[in-house]
């Protein structure tokens, strides 16, 4: 249904049609509003009514209109009924709509007979009526208006003010279409596609729905993405589906607060999901064409999938302006992992310049919407004192947050601080208390260092067997430091023989998963001649990769240092 208040853009579109015609007359006579009010015939003050109107001087153009009225000009009196019912050119008044748009009525104005039923219909200024609503509609259809034929089918398609009856709602909308209204042909596509009182035909409603559409009707296109969506009588194509959505939105089309919404949301689900799959299927472009289009049609998520999409360059040229962007806007419409992303995108410096500070502000925003990975980040950057003063208890109380709603990683961070006795009394039985609780949940980090309690004797009883059993199992979990320590049982016999080409093995195991210790420890087999060729050129090239990736030496490490790299080591 329409409301009223369109006329008066219908109104205005209509005189914009004329205006070369108004123009081209202005040319060969005097205007309208030359000659004196009092002068002028009804169709003359009409005219100058619409001059003002183009002249956005809509207190001149309702004086204009309401002397054409008073003079008995039919058209006059639903135009001020229109200006009073929108509030243009004066204060709303829809008691004064309900006054013109009688008087039109009464001179037989269909325009107004229409109106008179949208104030009934809406209940704008009278109680709402839809049977007096039927009675006004009723008139102005049975004088030939196109969107009173529409809204009389409306009634009867949803039973309001009078009984359901599909037929004879199939029967208006007809009419209305075949005199060219454009909300009919699109309601007749909706009758074909459901079966409404007719047999299902998708053919016939794609038929409809391209009419509407090529009126002008934006709306119309949620209905051919529709038949798309379904696969209904064509190959089903969520791609095809959204790009109608789409341009239903670019052109205008008010979804909001239709049926059309939900199923655009539910489409817009489903092509983030395509987008999903496309991805974990290594099609990188297909992925970006679907969360693009998923975003266009409001995913949220969509938009920050396609900000990881840059950061990371998959599918497209790496791009971190980009990345930010699309990530930003995901955060501005409440996306807590777009929040969480900025924080790591500062954290990292990955593509900006690094900013704790920065990264603390996102994670923060994002532990606000309750997001348990922001805790636990937040909690790291107290522990190690980035971008705030250190501060272990605060650490404590932002791992255990997000322990409390299920983290994994944290209850290792957690274990750490009992086993250090950081802001802590020092307490080994809390301590693998938290790393089993982590390991129980699939956490490596947690597993490796209940390995490194058994290998030092921490609250249990030394056990090496014990130790590499952890190790390995944190190292089959993906654990690079477990690598290390497993290189460092059998490079030292550590409750295993002795075997130096095993210990290589897992180092260059937990240097491919980027571990700087594991670097470290080949240059040193290099350096001793452990496992591999003693080299000290080889070692140098390990201990400078090592450096580089953050390793920090102890004593006796750096001794080896010096002697390999002479003057170029510098101990921090």
């Amino acid at each position: 249904m329409k409301k009223i208040m369109l006329f008066v853009l219908a109104l205005c579109l209509c005189f914009t049609a004329f205006g070369a015609a108004f123009a081209e007359t202005a040319a060969t006579e005097a205007p309208a509003a030359e000659k004196p009010a009092a002068e002028m015939t009804g169709e003359e003050l009409y005219q100058a009514g619409k001059d003002a109107f183009l002249a956005e001087d809509y207190g001149k153009a309702l004086e204009y209109f309401q002397l054409a009225a008073d003079a008995g000009q039919i058209e006059a009196c639903g135009v001020v009924g229109a200006l009073y019912e929108a509030g243009v050119g004066v204060e709303q008044d829809y008691g004064k709509a309900m006054e013109y748009f009688l008087k039109g009525a009464d001179l037989g104005d269909t325009v107004s007979l229409y109106a008179l039923g949208d104030l009934y219909f809406l209940g704008e200024g009278v109680e709402q009526d839809y049977g007096k609503a039927m009675e006004y509609y009723q008139m102005a259809a049975d004088a030939g208006d196109a969107d009173a034929l529409g809204s009389v089918g409306y009634l009867y398609d949803h039973g309001l003010g009078v009984e359901q009856d599909y037929g004879k709602a199939l029967e208006y909308y007809q009419k209305a279409a075949d005199l060219g209204d454009a909300t009919a042909l699109n309601n007749l596509g909706d009758f074909y596609e459901y079966g409404k009182g007719v047999e299902q035909d998708y053919a016939k409603a794609m038929e409809y729905y391209q009419q509407a559409a090529d009126k002008g009707l934006a709306f119309a296109y949620t209905g051919i993405g529709d038949l798309y969506r379904g696969g209904k009588g064509v190959e089903q194509d969520l791609l095809k589906a959204g790009e109608y959505y789409k341009k239903a939105l670019d052109q205008g089309a008010n979804i909001d607060a239709t049926e059309a919404k939900e199923s655009m949301d539910e489409l817009a689900v489903s092509l983030r999901q395509a987008g999903l799959d496309a991805y974990y299927a290594n099609d990188y472009s297909k992925a970006m064409e679907y969360f693009q289009l998923a975003a266009d049609l409001g995913n949220v998520e969509s938009w920050r999938s396609i900000g990881y999409l840059y950061q990371w360059g998959f599918g497209v040229e790496q791009d971190f302006d980009r990345a930010l962007e699309y990530y930003q806007q995901a955060a501005d419409l409440g996306d807590v992992d777009a929040l969480y992303n900025l924080g790591q995108m500062y954290f990292i410096g990955n593509g900006v310049e690094q900013d704790y500070g920065k990264a603390l502000e996102y994670y923060q925003k994002a532990a606000d919407l309750g997001d348990a990975e922001a805790m636990g980040s937040i909690g790291y950057l107290y522990d190690m004192g980035l971008g705030v003063e250190q501060d272990y208890g605060k650490a404590l109380e932002y791992y255990q947050k997000a322990a409390d709603l299920g983290s994994a990683w944290v209850l290792c961070n957690i274990g750490f601080l009992y086993d250090e006795g950081k802001g802590v009394e020092q307490d080994y039985a809390k301590a693998f208390e938290y790393y089993q609780k982590g390991a129980d949940l699939g956490d490596e980090l947690s597993v490796n260092n209940l390995g490194y309690l058994y290998e030092r004797g921490a609250g249990v009883e030394q056990d090496y067997a014990k130790a590499l059993e952890y190790y390995q199992q944190a190292a089959d979990l993906g654990d690079a430091l477990a690598c290390v320590n497993l290189g460092e049982f059998y490079r030292g016999g550590k409750g295993v023989e002795q075997d130096y080409a095993k210990a290589v093995e897992y180092y260059t195991l937990a240097t491919e998963r980027g571990e700087p210790a594991g670097m470290f420890y080949l240059g040193e087999c290099c350096y001793l001649g452990q496992g591999l060729e003693k080299d000290l050129d080889k070692a140098a090239e390990w201990y400078r990769k090592a450096l580089d990736a953050g390793y920090e030496p102890d004593e006796e490490e750096q001794a080896h240092l010096k002697e390999v790299l002479g003057d170029e080591y510098q101990p921090k």
